[in-house]
């Protein structure tokens, strides 16, 4: 119980700071044209969240989120495997890799919107920045594993199958769950900055480039607000599951 209240409280009083810090400067700016007020951008939220059409944008953009990431995720795992298990592989990857999250996000986005059609731009701009991460995570979670026990079970003649399922998994579940918290989070903020800026239809990044235009600050912040929260409940929900799959 309270452990409970110590993890309700402090965000509690980190949500209250920002909004004290956010009503000082909408106090000191005093132009709700440049930065609207707290009660101001969640009237805003409360209006969006009646809205049916911002429902099939948000419901869109987190299909484009999903998405996305499985993809990344399945390239990244079986990438990582790859390279653990064949050291040639690895000489492959790495570089490429490291090329390929070099490359300003930025850049990728507008290449992209140029050679491919805006509702796959968000998809594949997220998919190729992700990846890299989670690969990178996932291969340094296997070279973690003790090596001796590796020996030890082909010592025993252990299957290859019973490695896996016994030894494996086990040992990487908490890797990738940890990291796939974290990355999803990413993956939320990455497609709505896609979306914006290749005005896909039917999306959050869409609704956010509207505001800007139509220079409604207030919906903005609300649009803001509400991608926080989307990605705030993703990662908790997914340490959820870490806890409840690896028993933390």
């Amino acid at each position: 119980m309270k452990k409970l209240l110590v993890n309700l409280i402090y965000p509690l009083a980190v949500v209250l700071f920002v909004l004290f810090v956010w009503y000082l400067a909408c106090w000191w700016i005093d132009v709700d044209l440049i930065l609207p007020t707290p009660y101001q951008a969640f009237s805003n939220v409360i209006n969006y969240l009646g809205d049916s059409a911002f429902w099939i944008s948000l419901g869109w953009t987190y299909l484009r989120c999903i998405e996305s990431f499985l993809i990344a995720l399945g390239i990244a795992l079986i990438g990582s495997v790859l390279a653990y298990v064949f050291h040639n592989v690895e000489k492959i990857l790495n570089p490429f890799m490291a090329v390929v999250r070099s490359i300003p996000t930025m850049s990728i986005i507008l290449i992209l919107i140029i050679v491919i059609h805006p509702e796959q731009t968000p998809i594949v701009v997220a998919g190729i920045v992700i990846c890299p991460t989670l690969y990178q995570a996932f291969l340094t979670g296997f070279h973690q594993i003790d090596k001796r026990l590796v020996e030890m079970a082909n010592v025993y003649q252990v299957s290859k199958r019973s490695q896996i399922v016994h030894f494996y998994i086990p040992s990487m579940k908490p890797v990738i769950l940890e990291n796939t918290a974290t990355a999803f989070s990413l993956n939320i903020k990455l497609i709505i900055a896609a979306e914006a800026l290749a005005q896909t239809r039917n999306s959050i990044g869409k609704l956010m480039q509207f505001a800007k235009v139509n220079i409604e600050i207030e919906k903005l912040f609300a649009l803001t607000i509400i991608a926080v929260i989307l990605s705030m409940l993703s990662e908790s929900f997914i340490r959820f599951l870490k806890k409840v799959i690896c028993h933390d």
